[in-house]
């Protein structure tokens, strides 16, 4: 029972001494094992396999049944693209335009519509003069020198034109029987003058280059009178601007009978347009009217000559 530990106690001591002998020489490293490389396997590409292959087993002995098939079926057909609907043609009209039942004046008149009303064009007549048109729901014409038209070269000549009415025949002559005089018609009279002074005359326009002025006579049978008033205006039957007395008077002693004389611009003739008559003591006018227009500087009318008669 005791051998046993002491045999364990001596193994022990020996290998404590052949420790100790090996660290006091030098060891011989043991060679380095180099690692073989590794290998990797990289997977191979699924290679596809033909249909034939893959299909079952009661596919792939009825090959020609397949390729008949794939034959029959239909060849894909391309999508035609949409072809673009042409505008609608449609007119304007460029003046006062009569609206007509057909193609030509002699069509009855359905109404009359003024330059700038816009219509739908419906066809044209074979000559093309004419265009018909959509009028407030129902068929016209309007004839084509009047309007202006936008897509006319795709409208067709239309199918519904009426026939052109019939002109009425005229009517039978008839004999009038025209009646004969009795005797020949009285002369007719000439009639009264409204005005006691019923003749004015514009003798004369001269140059003046001083300024306006406009004179003349007042007559009674051709023969000069004195004491009547001229009136003068700017427009006929106008404010009267300013009367002149006839003949000798006040202030112009040396004037002749039935003389008068107005000055309108003593200096710078300047162009106008003006108007003369005589008037009783009450202002009202007894004379026809008296008209002469002046052309201002240089040559031309600026001193008129109006006279009055009475006959």
């Amino acid at each position: 029972m005791q051998t046993w530990p002491i045999l364990a106690l001596i193994g022990i001591l020996s290998l404590a001494l052949a420790g100790c002998g090996a660290m006091g020489a030098q060891a011989t490293p043991l060679p380095t094992r180099t690692p073989l490389p590794t290998f990797t396997a990289t997977p191979e590409p699924a290679v596809q396999q033909p249909v034939a292959e893959q299909a079952p087993a009661q596919d792939a002995q009825q090959p020609a049944q397949g390729q008949a098939d794939q034959a029959a079926a239909p060849a894909q057909t391309p999508t035609p693209e949409p072809t673009p609907t042409p505008q609608a043609a449609q007119l304007v009209l460029t003046d006062v335009v009569n609206i007509r039942s057909g193609p030509g004046t002699t069509y009855s008149l359905l109404g009359s519509e003024q330059a700038g009303k816009v219509y739908r064009v419906t066809g044209k007549s074979p000559d093309g003069a004419w265009w018909q048109i959509d009028y407030n729901g129902s068929s016209a014409w309007v004839f084509g020198q009047l309007v202006a038209v936008t897509g006319g070269e795709a409208v067709a000549i239309a199918q519904n034109i009426p026939p052109a009415p019939t002109a009425p025949p005229p009517p039978p002559p008839t004999n009038t029987p025209v009646p004969q005089p009795t005797q020949p018609p009285a002369p007719t009279a000439p009639p009264k003058p409204q005005y006691k002074f019923n003749i004015v005359v514009v003798s004369r326009c001269e140059r003046q280059p001083a300024g306006n002025w406009f004179e003349g006579t007042t007559y009674i049978n051709g023969q000069p009178q004195n004491g009547y008033k001229v009136a003068f205006s700017y427009a006929p039957d106008g404010s009267i601007v300013a009367t002149m007395q006839s003949g000798p008077h006040e202030g112009y002693p040396g004037w002749k009978t039935g003389y008068y004389s107005h000055i309108i611009n003593a200096t710078n003739p300047q162009a106008g347009n003006w108007f003369v008559w005589v008037v009783d003591d009450t202002g009202q006018r007894i004379s026809e009217i008296g008209n002469f227009q002046t052309t201002g500087p240089g040559e031309g009318c600026n001193q008129a000559v109006v006279d009055f008669d009475s006959r």
